[in-house]
């Protein structure tokens, strides 16, 4: 699911993503670079998960690479809390990126693609909330593969650990267009292509859980 070349005809699966690019992109023209803007339901929320992302994780000192950064509310968690770190976020949205650097003229934010292999920088975490929530119509099959080539291309990025979230299909209620996964596949998933060191977080109030993978 790379990106194509300009001269050649788009793939099926690059559509798909730009049509969630699309999505993302509405809710941020509708409620601006805020929490609702990047699809969540509040700030609180939000945080939570950026909490359950660096639980456990020295950060201080560290290279950091936000996937999917939106407009960069997860760098606004890491200054809150005066974490240290050399930051660098990236995001397939355009807008998203500009709204980052206009929010955050000192960071540095990226129009790039996670499973770009042309770039081979290398950071010690690497973190990803939210992006692999909305699928759309993507067929479910299409966006697990999406899903676990993103998490293997952060793997590579990372030389201490990285760190993800995903709606979790321990529910009782599923909404049209989102994607839930098998907590338990996802860790196994990880541990056999990865490295055997997998911590699971399943136990907060939010209907997903949160992956580390150290090496």
């Amino acid at each position: 699911m790379t990106r194509q070349a300009s001269n050649s005809k788009p793939s099926a699966s690059w559509e798909r993503r730009r049509q969630v690019v699309a999505h993302y992109e509405r809710q941020l023209k509708q409620h601006g670079a805020t929490a609702r803007g990047m699809d969540w339901k509040d700030a609180a929320s939000q945080r939570l998960r950026f909490e359950m992302l660096t639980e456990g994780l020295d950060l201080a000192g560290s290279s950091v690479h936000d996937v999917g950064a939106g407009a960069g509310h997860f760098y606004d968690y890491l200054l809150e809390g005066a974490i240290d770190v050399r930051y660098c976020g990236s995001d397939l949205s355009g807008e998203m990126i500009e709204a980052a650097r206009r929010r955050h003229p000192d960071a540095t934010f990226e129009h790039r693609d996670v499973l770009d292999e042309s770039n081979s920088a290398k950071y010690d975490f690497v973190f990803c909330s939210g992006l692999f929530n909305v699928k759309l119509d993507c067929p479910e099959p299409a966006w697990q593969s999406f899903v676990e080539s993103a998490v293997l291309r952060m793997y590579e990025m990372c030389t201490v650990a990285i760190s993800f979230n995903l709606m979790s299909d321990r529910v009782d209620y599923r909404a049209e267009g989102l994607y839930y996964s098998d907590p338990d596949a996802m860790a196994e998933f990880c541990r056999s292509h990865l490295s055997p060191d997998v911590t699971v977080r399943h136990d907060y109030p939010l209907y997903e859980y949160t992956i580390h993978v150290r090496r």
